[in-house]
């Protein structure tokens, strides 16, 4: 447990450290959070469904809802708050059908506390282009990054840490604007 206290104080030095410098404009930056924190809300407000089982990603406009919830209809109900919040370009829709147990949750946390400081530590990537989450062990990673090598690189440093099952690199390279 002192080990994970450590990766965590380590990640949030780091993160200090770097600098708010992104390669996302702050407007977006603030869109993206207002978003995130609409779709939370919803979902905190829906009896139906335990938020603290359903992790919320934007970016960009694009929200990608992962976890676990117990019944298909929370899903598809989590999925509506998604798409029926202002701001919202498109939902990802990853959320699985099952019990998520308190360990999966943990192991889930500290592998992206891991990937998370594992990229930071990295003076090619900005840490705060680079959306980490874990389900079941499987990393996705959303943001934007400037090149493909980059891309490749965050990949690649996700896949070689320890624990992690599976990377979904969803990435995009280059400016908003497409270039």
């Amino acid at each position: 447990m002192n080990k994970n206290l450590w990766i965590a104080g380590a990640l949030a030095a780091a993160i200090v450290l770097a600098g708010c410098a992104s390669t996302q404009p702050a407007g977006v930056q603030l869109e993206d959070a207002e978003i995130a924190t609409k779709v939370k809300t919803k979902l905190t407000a829906d009896p139906d469904i335990n938020p603290f089982n359903v992790s919320v990603d934007v970016n960009e406009g694009v929200v990608r809802l992962s976890g676990k919830v117990e019944k298909a209809e929370a899903r598809d109900e989590a999925v509506h708050h998604a798409k029926t919040t202002e701001g919202v370009v498109r939902v990802i829709n990853d959320i699985e059908i099952g019990k998520a147990s308190m360990g999966e949750r943990l192991d889930d946390t500290t592998l992206v506390v891991k990937v998370k400081a594992k990229i930071t530590a990295n003076s090619e990537l900005n840490p705060f282009n680079i959306n980490v989450d874990a389900a079941d062990g499987v990393i996705t990673l959303m943001g934007r990054v400037e090149s493909q090598e980059k891309k490749d690189l965050a990949g690649r440093i996700a896949r070689d840490t320890d624990g992690v099952v599976r990377v979904q690199n969803r990435l995009e390279v280059g400016d908003r604007t497409g270039g």
